[in-house]
């Protein structure tokens, strides 16, 4: 098979896969927040074998997949929002000082999670999902939120291991 078609295949059975775990999400209640982050780790294949462009691009494919097929509206939103760090992440781990480092990680997720609620509250008006903030009080949506930034922290850690298990366990099958 040559260069271009290994490339194409592995992209789109990669972008199908994240779909596939996107629409899973919205079938089983709580994947709301897991299917994102699984179907972000789908990304990582890509990125290890043609870089952050091509993962970006499954990123823009499953993210519009997720959004017109997911019966979960809310973890597609997540992940068209958040799904792209996978590809990020080797940019930001690329800073020498972990303080910066960890900062920016935490900067460029709130920064981004807090454009999607905008959203949610004034584009895509979605009454549920601000119903169910609104009832929530200022102690528990702070908790919320530093919650939200631990299981980032979290969350890049496991790309970061999950990377070293494709490099030694998965990379050397499709490359045999």
């Amino acid at each position: 098979m040559n260069r271009e078609s290994r490339r194409i295949a592995l992209c789109g059975v990669m972008v199908a896969l994240g779909a596939a775990v996107m629409m899973a999400g919205g079938v089983i209640p709580v994947m709301t927040f897991c299917s994102p982050a699984i179907a972000g780790l789908t990304l990582l294949p890509i990125l290890r074998e043609y870089g952050a462009k091509w993962a970006l691009s499954a990123w823009i494919a499953v993210s519009a997949l997720a959004l017109m097929l997911s019966p979960d509206k809310e973890s597609a939103l997540l992940f068209a929002f958040l799904g792209y760090y996978p590809a990020l992440k080797p940019r930001l781990d690329a800073m020498r000082r972990r303080p910066v480092r960890v900062a920016c990680k935490l900067a460029v997720f709130n920064a981004s999670a807090g454009t999607m609620l905008l959203c949610v509250a004034f584009v895509f008006v979605m009454p549920a999902v601000m119903a169910e903030y609104a009832e929530m009080s200022r102690a528990m949506l702070i908790a919320f939120a530093l919650l939200a930034n631990v299981t980032l922290l979290l969350y890049d850690r496991l790309l970061g291991i999950m990377m070293v298990v494709y490099e030694r366990r998965l990379r050397p099958l499709i490359h045999r």
